[in-house]
């Protein structure tokens, strides 16, 4: 599959919700990169949106694996990636990375990509 039409697929899967598929098409296209700085902000937005259905299906034990990895990649996110801000979820993501170590509320979805 087209490396664009994956980006805008999984963009799409996410702004709606659907985080398991947009996962799945965040791995594709992980597979297609060749750039290790792509490929490493595209695992981040795959782990971030298996984060947000591990915490929609209450299941911490598997968030908390996820919390291995997940934090080096996302503190080495860029602002930006194909003009799509990542601030938002970064910061969502930092804070949902604090809450599960700290046993707080979570907030269960993610923001969307924009």
């Amino acid at each position: 599959m087209e490396i664009d039409k994956l980006w805008t697929d999984a963009i799409k899967e996410h702004n709606i919700g659907e985080f398991h598929e947009a996962h799945e098409l965040f791995e594709d296209l992980w597979m297609e990169l060749d750039e290790r700085v792509e490929k490493d902000t595209v695992q981040a937005l795959a782990q971030i949106d298996a984060l947000a259905v591990h915490i929609n299906t209450g299941n911490i034990r598997a968030a908390q694996r996820l919390m291995k990895q997940l934090p080096e990649l996302v503190r080495n996110m860029p602002k930006e990636y194909r003009n799509v801000n990542l601030l938002l979820i970064k910061k969502w993501t930092e804070e949902t990375m604090e809450g599960i170590s700290n046993n707080r509320d979570l907030q269960k979805n993610p923001p969307k990509l924009i």
